[in-house]
């Protein structure tokens, strides 16, 4: 089983996404912090009500 955090697995990744979303730059992100508290990257990036 691969985990997050594994390099060679984690290059992997990078370069299928690459080769799928070809104009696009792919940025990988570290969420331990997130993760830990039984979140996901989509914890993060939810929108915002409007102030």
């Amino acid at each position: 089983m691969q985990k997050f955090g594994d390099r060679k697995a984690d290059n992997a990744a990078k370069r299928q996404l690459a080769t799928v979303f070809p104009n696009h730059r792919i940025e990988q992100i570290a969420i331990d912090g997130i993760a830990s508290g039984g979140g996901s990257i989509h914890c993060a990036t939810q929108q915002q009500p409007k102030g």
